[in-house]
């Protein structure tokens, strides 16, 4: 298992993706394995270090990656409280330009991994992301 404390987290998404990415557990994982868990992490963590912690207040991101039969990744932050799978789908049937921004990545997400939970414990968000693995490189 990795595990990761970062903190503070505002402008470090490009360094707190790259991690995640080179632990074992996800490096390990087929090609086609990795580019959805990139693509979930990519969002997870744009949205956690842009939108969870007002300006100026203490924020932190801890992260655990777990790899059995599948990858299981768990993020946690103190930011504000926010279940992303709550969130208002977006319409994908209108043309990208008409349609309003927010929801599609989490929309991304949810349709690469193979369980997406949330749960508010404790004064902290706790998103995990399951992918069930395929075959190993």
């Amino acid at each position: 298992m990795s595990k990761f404390h970062f903190q503070p987290i505002r402008g470090r998404a490009r360094e707190i993706l790259k991690a995640i990415l080179q632990t074992p557990e996800v490096a390990s994982c087929s090609q086609k394995d990795v580019f959805a868990l990139r693509l979930a992490c990519e969002e997870v963590v744009m949205n956690i270090t842009s939108y969870a912690y007002p300006e100026g207040s203490e924020d932190y991101l801890d992260v655990e990656i777990l790899k059995t039969d599948r990858i299981i990744i768990r993020f946690e932050d103190g930011g504000i409280p926010f279940n992303p799978l709550e969130h208002e789908k977006p319409d994908t049937t209108m043309w990208w330009e008409d349609r309003p921004i927010g929801g599609l990545g989490i929309l991304i997400t949810i349709r690469k991994m193979d369980d997406v939970r949330y749960a508010y414990v404790d004064h902290k968000n706790v998103l995990t992301i399951e992918k069930v693995i395929k075959d190993t490189e």
